[in-house]
């Protein structure tokens, strides 16, 4: 061995000598040797690793920039083109003929406007007018389109904003009420993923198609929502929440409202939905649950007479039966209840979202 690979080998050895690494276990310690060279090959790809994934990122970089460059180099040397032919192209367009005439822009009829004036039939300097006139009606229609995005999504954004107002008016979250939508609204679909080339949509646009879609879905909760009242000309004779229970004179928690209307006053369904229950109830006496989505229920209890049944499909407005007092009940009236998910809300609130509804 010559001096110097002697030293290489004092050098490496320092560096790279024999190492080992413990493991430990619940039951044992473990020696696993790791040689000088496994040592050397493990730091060696580690920079070639550094260095490739530098200079793949440079080459990245480098490359972006140059086919950004190029692409603005083009638009610029096409805008100038355009540019220089402008004068050209008005004097020898029909709105130039107006101009010189009577001052009013002569009709490009049988010219530049004419479907049957095709590019073939042109010469050089009438096929940059055509061009001309053609990124025209383009810009035209660009921005009439931009126009209408802009109206639709004012008129969407303002209308979402109320629609979220009512429903937090009835103490419901609007983001709740949508993830359950949205959840309920998938549909059995299937089959073999096969990319296609993506439609990238301008943000203004995306922004107005997923407000419509938001909409959409707001009106659809709304209209499920128990806002209308359940019978008309009626007092509010209990509150919701806690008060001193009629029979025992006891502080009880009331979970709904009582509303007394005139005799034989008609109870009405308060939104959308399918008898779940009809029939006595304990205390409730002769009463009605409707479920409306979403986890929305509603109850009418104490009435005299049933007018529906389980399973039948109901419409806001239709007459399930007919005011009374039956059950626990001190007097006529009508006990109304809207629970969401079986937990008692208090009917007020939509009662007052309703009024707001109906405002709007």
């Amino acid at each position: 061995m010559t001096r110097y690979s002697a030293v290489m080998a004092r050098y490496f050895g320092k560096w790279f000598h024999k190492r080992n690494i413990i493991i430990v276990s619940e039951r044992k310690v473990k020696h696993v040797p790791i040689s000088g060279a496994v040592q050397f090959s493990a730091l060696v790809l580690t920079i070639s690793g550094v260095c490739w994934a530098s200079y793949s990122t440079g080459s990245f970089m480098a490359a972006r920039l140059a086919l950004r460059e190029q692409s603005r180099t083009l638009r610029s040397v096409a805008n100038a083109r355009i540019e220089n032919n402008f004068s050209t192209v008005y004097r020898l367009s029909p709105l130039a003929a107006g101009d010189a005439g009577s001052g009013a822009a002569a009709p490009m009829t049988g010219t530049l406007s004419d479907p049957m004036f095709t590019l073939s039939a042109l010469d050089h300097d009438k096929l940059y007018a055509r061009i001309a006139y053609l990124e025209y009606k383009v810009a035209q229609l660009k921005g009439n389109n931009e126009a209408i995005i802009e109206r639709v999504r004012e008129k969407t954004s303002g209308s979402i904003d109320a629609l979220e107002t009512v429903i937090r008016h009835t103490g419901l979250s609007p983001e709740t009420l949508k993830k359950q939508v949205a959840r309920s609204s998938v549909k059995a679909e299937g089959g073999p993923y096969i990319p296609d080339d993506p439609i990238i949509l301008p943000s203004e646009e995306y922004q107005m198609y997923a407000n419509l879609d938001k909409l959409a879905m707001l009106r659809r909760i709304v209209g499920n929502l128990p806002l209308a009242a359940p019978i008309r000309d009626a007092q509010r004779e209990s509150p919701f929440g806690h008060r001193i229970d009629p029979f025992t004179g006891h502080l009880a928690f009331h979970p709904g409202v009582d509303l007394a209307g005139p005799v034989g006053s008609k109870i009405f369904a308060t939104a959308d939905g399918v008898v779940a229950a009809a029939g006595w109830n304990g205390g409730y006496g002769n009463a009605v649950d409707i479920n409306h989505g979403f986890g929305i229920t509603t109850r009418y209890g104490h009435m005299s007479k049933i007018l529906v049944t389980i399973g039948q499909k109901i419409k806001k407005g239709d007459i399930i039966g007919i005011e009374g007092s039956t059950g626990r009940s001190t007097g006529p009236h009508l006990h109304y209840e809207v629970r969401y998910h079986g937990q008692p809300m208090n009917p007020e609130k939509f009662l007052h979202a309703g009024d707001y509804v109906s405002e709007e």
